[in-house]
Protein backbone atom coordinates (compact mmCIF):
# COMPACT_ATOMS: atom_id res chain seq x y z
CA UNK A 1 0.00 0.00 0.00
CA UNK A 2 1.23 3.49 -0.82
CA UNK A 3 0.39 6.31 1.55
CA UNK A 4 0.62 9.86 0.32
CA UNK A 5 1.95 12.67 2.43
CA UNK A 6 2.02 16.48 2.49
CA UNK A 7 5.21 18.49 2.41
CA UNK A 8 6.78 21.77 1.42
CA UNK A 9 8.85 22.16 -1.73
CA UNK A 10 12.41 23.08 -0.77
CA UNK A 11 14.07 22.95 -4.20
CA UNK A 12 13.08 22.37 -7.82
CA UNK A 13 15.31 21.27 -10.67
CA UNK A 14 14.95 19.70 -14.12
CA UNK A 15 14.56 16.21 -12.61
CA UNK A 16 11.94 16.96 -9.94
CA UNK A 17 11.66 18.54 -6.52
CA UNK A 18 12.93 18.09 -2.99
CA UNK A 19 10.02 18.03 -0.54
CA UNK A 20 10.38 18.48 3.23
CA UNK A 21 8.05 16.28 5.28
CA UNK A 22 7.84 15.99 9.05
CA UNK A 23 10.81 13.69 9.36
CA UNK A 24 12.96 14.13 6.26
CA UNK A 25 13.48 15.49 2.79
CA UNK A 26 12.39 13.34 -0.13
CA UNK A 27 12.69 13.58 -3.90
CA UNK A 28 9.45 13.71 -5.88
CA UNK A 29 8.58 13.87 -9.54
CA UNK A 30 7.04 17.08 -10.88
CA UNK A 31 5.74 15.43 -14.05
CA UNK A 32 2.08 15.80 -13.00
CA UNK A 33 2.49 19.33 -11.63
CA UNK A 34 5.45 20.89 -13.46
CA UNK A 35 4.82 24.46 -12.28
CA UNK A 36 5.49 23.85 -8.56
CA UNK A 37 7.77 26.37 -6.91
CA UNK A 38 9.94 26.54 -3.81
CA UNK A 39 7.68 27.20 -0.82
CA UNK A 40 4.60 25.48 -2.26
CA UNK A 41 2.80 22.98 -0.04
CA UNK A 42 2.08 19.82 -1.99
CA UNK A 43 0.68 16.31 -1.67
CA UNK A 44 3.02 13.52 -2.77
CA UNK A 45 1.80 10.04 -3.69
CA UNK A 46 3.75 7.22 -5.30
CA UNK A 47 6.79 9.49 -5.56
CA UNK A 48 4.99 12.19 -7.56
CA UNK A 49 3.62 15.57 -6.59
CA UNK A 50 -0.07 15.18 -7.39
CA UNK A 51 -1.67 18.25 -5.84
CA UNK A 52 -0.87 21.71 -4.52
CA UNK A 53 -2.23 22.38 -0.99
CA UNK A 54 -2.71 25.48 1.06
CA UNK A 55 -0.82 25.44 4.37
CA UNK A 56 -3.98 24.71 6.42
CA UNK A 57 -4.82 21.69 4.24
CA UNK A 58 -1.28 20.41 4.56
CA UNK A 59 -1.46 20.68 8.35
CA UNK A 60 -4.85 18.95 8.45
CA UNK A 61 -3.59 16.02 6.36
CA UNK A 62 -0.45 15.77 8.51
CA UNK A 63 -2.53 15.73 11.70
CA UNK A 64 -4.82 13.00 10.31
CA UNK A 65 -1.89 10.85 9.25
CA UNK A 66 -0.27 11.19 12.68
CA UNK A 67 -3.57 10.23 14.36
CA UNK A 68 -3.83 7.16 12.12
CA UNK A 69 -0.28 6.11 13.02
CA UNK A 70 -1.01 6.58 16.73
CA UNK A 71 -4.21 4.51 16.46
CA UNK A 72 -2.41 1.72 14.60
CA UNK A 73 0.45 1.72 17.11
CA UNK A 74 -2.03 1.54 20.00
CA UNK A 75 -3.77 -1.45 18.40
CA UNK A 76 -0.46 -3.26 18.09
CA UNK A 77 0.39 -2.83 21.80
CA UNK A 78 -0.51 -5.85 23.94
CA UNK A 79 -3.25 -5.30 26.46
CA UNK A 80 -2.06 -5.03 30.08
CA UNK A 81 -5.56 -5.28 31.53
CA UNK A 82 -6.53 -8.21 33.63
Amino acid sequence: MCVGFPGQVMAVDACGATVQTLDRQRRASTLLLPDVAVGDWVYVAAGSIVERLDPAEAQEVTDLLLQAVEAETAEEQPSTGG
